[in-house]
């Protein structure tokens, strides 16, 4: 049976579109401009930077919508500047920094709208790092970085994000949101900033409502923006508690599981 008026899919990417590999399903452009012919586009919701999410699509000649940063920023199609965006002046987070940067390996990043900013102290997570965030520049003391604007601060580290959790969890408050966002990765962001939120502007521009998006994530970054509508899909691969918000189940990105779904549900023929 096919969903109703499916008019936007909206995809994470790491865990959700990608595959094992970190690589695009097979033929996707052609996938995704068949999709566009019967009047269904493609949306990317995602907690990396904006300018590291566009380049590889920038590449196969595709603009689809994107929201970057948890939600902090949307981009429609292939215009140059957000029509949403949510900023925060990096003097809020000055506590949290100085708690990461007490975590032995740990690497936070300042998650500017045009820019990242790394911290130094750990150059042997700089490739990990430079997988999400494309445009970058380096810091050593808060005091160089307290004038910043900031969508928000994402800590790294190479073992796991249990070992950053104990000390950033109790950071978590009405206003700050701690949030799992991969199994390196914790993003600490003002609680207002979420991907539904930025997907709920998104609908409102595209003249849509809820229920005409489907939508796919594998993390608790996604979590807003799977309750926002009717049909929210988990991975096979996602976090237990983002599987117990959704009414849908597909296989694991390993296996295609965007795709597979799609097929099942007849959007794909």
């Amino acid at each position: 049976m096919l969903p109703l008026d499916i008019r936007l899919i909206v995809t994470d990417m790491d865990g959700t579109l990608l595959d094992g590999e970190r690589r695009l399903p097979r033929h996707f452009p052609a996938i995704a401009n068949g999709l566009a012919e019967r009047g269904i586009d493609w949306a990317i919701a995602s907690g990396r930077q904006f300018a590291n999410l566009r380049a590889p699509f920038d590449a196969l000649g595709m603009h689809p919508d994107i929201i970057a940063e948890n939600g902090a920023l949307a981009v429609a199609g292939g215009e140059p500047t957000p029509f949403f965006r949510d900023l925060t002046p990096m003097a809020f987070f000055a506590d949290v920094i100085g708690a990461a940067l007490a975590i032995p390996g740990a690497t936070p990043v300042l998650c500017g709208a045009e820019c990242a900013w790394v911290h130094v102290a750990h150059p042997e997570n700089f490739e990990e790092v430079g997988y999400y965030f494309s445009a970058t520049a380096h810091w050593q003391t808060l005091d160089e970085v307290l004038g910043l604007e900031v969508c928000k601060v994402a800590v790294y580290h190479p073992d796991a994000a249990a070992c950053l959790w104990p000390h950033l969890s109790p950071f978590a408050s009405d206003d700050l949101r701690v949030i799992l966002s991969s199994p390196h990765w914790i993003d600490v962001q003002p609680a207002r900033i979420n991907k539904g939120r930025a997907l709920s502007a998104l609908l409102a521009r595209r003249g849509l409502r809820p229920e005409q998006a489907m939508v796919f994530g594998d993390y608790l970054n996604d979590a807003e923006m799977m309750t926002l509508g009717t049909h929210a899909v988990a991975m096979g691969n996602a976090h237990p508690d983002l599987k117990a918000l959704c009414a849908h189940i597909t296989r694991p990105n390993t296996e295609d599981g965007v795709m597979w779904y799609l097929r099942k549900m007849g959007l794909l023929r």
